[in-house]
């Protein structure tokens, strides 16, 4: 089989994987260790929704990252388990020496066109729910966000994934849009089960506002803090990051970004260049926006969220969903640069997706 040699300018040493959980346990016991993880995938709610049409599929761009999760999962139960051939098992936890299960992977989802646009229409970002409408809202959107967590979980199973929804409303809460109480322990008692959870970005109840909208961004970089997985993987609706709208002319893809100490971070490579050549700073090159309905602050919380992973020395790729790229990424995580992929694009998916991605890792000592 072909060794993995991690391409030399993605190396990331990573910290010692301790974790820690404010949830409340029963009677002030201490909660079992987290179980290992690989990895946790960010399917985007733009890249597996039509976010302009309500509550409406992107089928089979779905139906791809499904397919991608089930192949990663199946990897990683293959390399811990010695079970057959590579692809043989699609369950969500890696076996260890023992035959224990324990590990693997976590998925979250955005809610795209299933939860934007109640939430967006009666302010649910905002509270309070002493607001009869905001009150409205913020059941409406859990019925859309669950619906859609449904539909997710739904092609899971069919791809042979062993997959749970679980919502995060009760087991988060926040304050002031910041979690405050973490589900993590939920996270993990699942991966100690052998199934794959599936998170997404929900409303949830908050301290300080009464209500607020945990993205699904956030909840990734809680998940890392908390159980510091190998690697992160964001799964857009485009070939990654850009140093503008991607539809805008000359609008270029940003290859590596380095994340400094501070958690600033600069552009280290772009497409058809290296980050000297007119591509610096977020702030003075760098424009993103979010569309109308899009209540999590989008590319640019997404961004700003995997450069806080970054810092913990987790590497992060930015890549497009559905992609040979994507699936790679999954699989193989920041190895994926030195593997040959298939570079003609499927011919079920648009024209217009791109095969590349942006790695987000830490700038190490001394980088500037």
């Amino acid at each position: 089989s072909r060794q993995r040699m991690q391409a030399p300018d993605l190396h990331v040493s990573c910290p010692t994987k301790t974790s820690s959980s404010t949830s409340a346990t029963k009677h002030g016991s201490e909660p079992p260790p987290l179980p290992p993880v690989r990895c946790i995938i960010k399917a985007g709610g733009a890249a597996i929704t039509h976010k302009a049409q309500l509550e409406t599929l992107q089928q089979e761009v779905l139906r791809r990252v499904c397919q991608s999760v089930a192949a990663a999962a199946a990897a990683i139960a293959d390399s811990h388990c010695g079970h057959g051939p590579a692809g043989s098992s699609s369950q969500a936890g890696a076996c260890d020496g023992d035959g224990e299960q324990g590990g693997g992977i976590v998925l979250v989802h955005g809610a795209g066109s299933f939860g934007h646009h109640p939430a967006s229409e009666y302010g649910v970002a905002r509270g309070p729910l002493t607001d009869p409408r905001v009150r409205q809202g913020f059941a409406l959107t859990r019925s859309s966000v669950t619906r859609l967590n449904g539909l997710v979980v739904g092609e899971l199973l069919a791809a042979g994934v062993s997959a749970v929804g679980l919502s995060p409303f009760g087991h988060y809460t926040a304050s002031n849009r910041e979690v405050s109480t973490s589900g993590v322990h939920a996270v993990a008692a699942c991966l100690r089960s052998g199934l794959l959870p599936v998170l997404h970005g929900d409303a949830v109840l908050d301290e300080q506002l009464g209500c607020s909208i945990l993205s699904g961004d956030t909840l990734v970089r809680e998940l890392a803090e908390r159980m510091r997985p190998d690697w992160v993987v964001f799964l857009t609706n485009v070939a990654g990051v850009f140093d503008r709208p991607p539809e805008e002319a000359g609008a270029r893809l940003l290859r590596r970004i380095l994340v400094r100490k501070d958690g600033s971070w600069r552009v280290a490579e772009v497409e058809g260049g290296s980050g000297a050549d007119g591509v610096g700073d977020r702030d003075a090159s760098v424009r993103m926006r979010a569309d109308e309905h899009d209540v999590t602050g989008g590319i640019a919380l997404k961004v700003e969220e995997a450069a806080r992973v970054a810092r913990l020395g987790i590497p992060v790729l930015i890549v497009q969903a559905g992609s040979e790229h994507g699936a790679a990424a999954c699989r193989l995580g920041p190895w994926v640069a030195s593997q040959p992929h298939q570079q003609q694009q499927p011919q079920h998916l648009p024209a217009q997706q791109q095969l590349g991605s942006c790695h987000v890792s830490s700038a190490g000592e001394g980088a500037v």
